[in-house]
């Protein structure tokens, strides 16, 4: 038997799929990763993996971004389920109020991560592997879950009654998650992308866990405004739009003449991130914090200890 009949046997075995061995590649140069296709076998690490497909990112409701330069893949040794991350280089700018920082894919900082993090449940695990080109490849364990972007819109309760039940947890268990970035700032490294969509609240144990460290900022500081959003997400029991406040039936007339520009994110000075403002019961620690982040800050965290120190300071004294 030849090794593609053998490929295609174990693939039906694992799968169920009826392979054509004609049409399988047999992957060792990731290089071109727009040739790679369902049913090719990526070998690395000296390892075999059949992709499933690309994987698409799911931000903001919207499922249908591919990114093609990652895939689903089973593991032919024990079909468990991969992520494989090939290089994919880019560059963009971010924008923090008046500042514009430049990002970038750095595949050897999520690779140097990875190691770092071994065995760390706070983080996902994998190795990284050099392909026959040199590429750098992330062979990633796939977290069985929802992302944290996704998880807190079906708590379906009032803000008054989430802020009492739910939200004391939430928050207790972002502390884990910030000291995990602040892990990262003592090994010299960061997250670089920061999201609610990156932090997978893992389906059996209902732990935070942090994904997709390929971008990287030459600040560190992008991080620590990053996690203002976290907060701010999970404060708002989701985003928090002027417009939609404005709209809302639940504000009154005189909350919403309140408002003003410096109430908004820095990031995203369309969204709300002083919510004392429309939600009188949030303690005054927790609003201080989250006016670190504003349009309009009161003022600025110069460290990750500092921020770390302070939210747990909050925590402590509001919530436990």
């Amino acid at each position: 038997m030849s090794e593609k009949e053998e490929l295609a046997k174990r693939i039906e075995e694992l799968c169920g799929w009826k392979i054509n061995r004609f049409r399988m590649k047999i992957v060792t140069d990731l290089s071109d990763w727009m040739n790679i296709f369902r049913s090719d076998v990526i070998r690395i690490g000296g390892k075999d993996y059949v992709v499933r497909g690309n994987i698409n990112e799911p931000r903001f409701g919207i499922d249908d971004q591919p990114k093609y330069w990652v895939f689903s893949a089973v593991d032919l040794e024990n079909g468990d389920e991969k992520i494989i991350k090939t290089v994919f280089i880019e560059t963009f700018n971010a924008h923090i109020g008046i500042f514009k920082i430049k990002c970038y894919r750095a595949p050897e900082k999520e690779g140097g991560v990875l190691d770092l993090v071994r065995d760390d449940k706070r983080f996902m695990q994998g190795h990284q592997y050099n392909d026959e080109k040199g590429n750098n490849v992330r062979v990633i364990d796939f977290i069985r879950g929802k992302s944290f972007f996704h998880t807190l819109p079906k708590i379906e309760k009032p803000h008054k009654q989430y802020f009492e039940e739910d939200l004391p947890g939430i928050l207790t268990k972002l502390s884990g998650s910030f000291r995990a970035i602040k892990h990262l700032h003592d090994n010299g490294f960061c997250h670089g992308d920061i999201r609610n969509d990156h932090i997978i609240v893992e389906a059996d144990t209902g732990e935070y866990r942090w994904i997709d460290f390929d971008l990287k900022q030459d600040v560190s500081d992008f991080d620590i405004w990053s996690l203002g959003n976290i907060i701010s997400y999970a404060v708002g029991h989701g985003l928090k739009t002027f417009r939609a406040i404005i709209k809302s039936d639940d504000f009154s007339d005189d909350v919403k003449k309140s408002l003003s520009a410096a109430d908004g994110s820095a990031f995203y000075n369309y969204r709300l991130m002083n919510f004392s403002k429309i939600y009188p019961y949030i303690p005054q620690r927790l609003s201080l914090i989250l006016r670190h982040f504003t349009s309009d800050p009161i003022g600025f965290y110069e460290s990750i200890d500092e921020f770390c120190d302070s939210y747990d300071e909050m925590l402590h004294q509001e919530f436990l």
